[in-house]
């Protein structure tokens, strides 16, 4: 990733978007015919609640009927461990699969790469995140193909390269790091799926997908096509996501999100994070909290923080969420941005502070570090680039 950015800021892009999504309600019954091509057994990765619902045993129904052979791990956490995909890797070897497939939401999509770049590569998970505290392991090699049904609307990680896990080990950090051969040679996206979803989870993918977008568009490495993009996602994000909220059954804003998720899933695959992922995962990690949950706090904050140094984009951010901002003098529709942010948690119950997440005073100097020792590459890539003691400083203004 670290070369990709330089080059962007010589003024070149890339654009990488290789996997086949396959899009629609109801299109899961075509998974079997899908996988033919990549082997003859596979791993499935599903957490426990599908397996719960049967979600899990409908997929092996799909596969077992096209004559492919199907193994499961679903020992998956919502953050998901370093220990666990050391373990899965480990089975992915010993049950001689050919490919795997991830049934779920982002912890068993990133559970299931991890788990490809060990049993492709060797050693331990940790040894390949991100990070200044040691020199991370080069993935050189990616064995399996990997497909992927998301059955949330929020990490994009089902069409991304990146995998985040946590470590147990050190109070739960959570690190980061990819591979653009990591990325799903297909991905069955069908909203049906989501219906199920609760209120409090569809809050949380949402604001996900809302904060990846926002993070990428005004980034440093934001390119023409991460910003054309992020825009449509944050216009679906600012239409859709209340409507899922207070009623899940509504296919058609469940659609909508779907989709939303996989534009920034791909925003985030030309452009990047930046600084509420960082500040979210670093506490996320220490108190285990819910990705989105995590950087619903500090999103509109930042966003204030950041706001004379992007002006114009901030400016399209407003107008993509509520286009009666269009006739507000620039800096007025700017500011607004954060405004409808603001009031967009409020609408999914997410107007929460890092204090009732459990965040105190005395974690805050762990947490910056944290925050520049597992992803510097994020705060690398603000519009405005913080020091130490503005990182610490938002994290004061968020409790």
């Amino acid at each position: 990733m670290s070369d990709e950015r330089k080059v962007a800021k010589k003024g070149y892009f890339h654009c990488h978007m290789p996997t086949r999504v396959i899009f629609g309600p109801g299109r899961l019954s075509e998974i079997g015919d899908v996988c033919r091509e990549f082997g003859k057994k596979v791993l499935l990765f599903s957490d426990p609640f599908l397996k719960k619902v049967g979600l899990t045993e409908r997929v092996i129904g799909y596969l077992k009927k096209e004559g492919l052979g199907v193994t499961t791990y679903d020992t998956i956490k919502s953050n998901p461990l370093c220990t666990s995909v050391d373990e899965a890797a480990g089975i992915l070897k010993e049950e001689k699969c050919d490919f795997v497939i991830a049934l779920g939401g982002g912890s068993t999509i990133d559970t299931a790469k991890a788990a490809v770049v060990v049993a492709s590569n060797g050693g331990k998970s940790w040894d390949y995140v991100w990070g200044s505290d040691h020199e991370p392991v080069s993935v050189t090699d990616v064995s399996y193909s990997i497909i992927t049904i998301p059955t949330t609307s929020g990490t994009g990680s089902e069409v991304t390269p990146w995998i985040v896990i946590s470590n147990p080990a050190l109070k739960g950090q959570k690190a980061a790091f990819g591979d653009y051969r990591l990325v799903a040679k297909v991905s069955v996206v069908d909203p049906e799926l989501m219906v199920s979803m609760p209120p409090a989870l569809t809050a949380s993918t949402g604001i996900d997908v809302l904060s990846h977008t926002l993070e990428a568009y005004v980034n440093v490495n934001a390119t023409p096509l991460a910003n054309m993009l992020a825009l449509d996602a944050i216009k679906l994000a600012a239409e859709n996501l209340p409507t899922a909220f207070g009623n899940g059954n509504n296919l058609e804003a469940r659609a909508k999100m779907a989709w939303a998720d996989v534009l920034a899933g791909w925003t985030i695959s030309h452009a990047g994070t930046g600084l509420p992922h960082a500040m979210g995962m670093a506490a996320g990690g220490l108190y285990d909290i819910p990705h989105g949950v995590s950087i619903a706090p500090c999103l509109a904050k930042w966003m204030e923080f950041s706001l004379a140094s992007s002006l114009n984009k901030f400016a399209s951010v407003a107008e993509a969420m509520d286009n009666d901002v269009k006739n507000m003098p620039l800096r007025k529709k700017a500011e607004k941005s954060s405004e409808l942010v603001k009031q967009l948690l409020k609408d999914v119950a997410l107007d929460v502070t890092f204090s009732d997440l459990r965040v105190t005073e005395n974690d805050i100097d762990y947490l910056v570090e944290v925050v520049y020792t597992r992803f510097g590459g994020d705060v690398e890539s603000c519009p405005r680039k913080p020091t130490r003691e503005e990182v610490a400083e938002l994290y004061r203004q968020c409790l």
